[in-house]
């Protein structure tokens, strides 16, 4: 007798179980509504010839201009104010093994371009490079053939508040 009440109580909780974990589907998705007809074009509720120039944005676009920044050339001890020949101009003869200045790492393509173009127009270097090592964007600077001349930069760049730099080898362009 005792198996058989134990049996009709373990059916019973099972017959409750499944029956009350049923769902329902007529009250989880509504029901489909009819959607109006839409009206053809050339009526007089949507004319054809509608004009859209009246809406347009205006904008204004100006020039960049090249800032820079006089307290930053201050901090330079006898470094080269004079601005770097455009990169469309110069040609890479050979690359060799050498070093740069790591500025920063990160896994965003705008904080890179922008940390490139605060360091490009602050320093007057040309040699700035964004370089994608997955999954991470590096901003490099310099071309250094001598280590101390990238630990001068480096220090250079701390004195200007970049304080995560670092000496780096890799392998750099060299330039006709």
């Amino acid at each position: 007798m005792n198996k058989t009440l134990i049996f009709l109580c373990y059916s019973l909780l099972l017959l409750t179980l499944f029956d009350s974990c049923g769902t329902s589907t007529g009250s989880r998705y509504p029901q489909e509504q009819k959607l109006p007809q839409a009206k053809p074009t050339g009526t007089k509720e949507n004319p054809e010839n509608f004009d859209l120039t009246n809406y347009r944005a205006k904008i204004d676009v100006k020039g960049i201009e090249k800032k820079t920044d006089s307290t930053a050339s201050k901090v330079w001890y006898s470094y080269n104010t004079a601005p770097a020949p455009s990169d469309t101009a110069q040609t890479i003869i050979k690359t060799m093994p050498g070093y740069r200045v790591l500025v920063l790492s990160t896994d965003n393509i705008d904080d890179a371009n922008t940390m490139k173009s605060d360091i490009y127009f602050k320093t007057n270097h040309s040699a700035v490079y964004v370089i994608f090592d997955p999954p991470f964007y590096k901003v490099e600077a310099g071309d250094f053939t001598d280590r101390n001349d990238a630990q001068s930069m480096s220090f250079k760049l701390k004195q200007m508040g970049y304080n995560d730099v670092r000496v780096i080898s890799e392998t750099i362009n060299k330039y006709k």
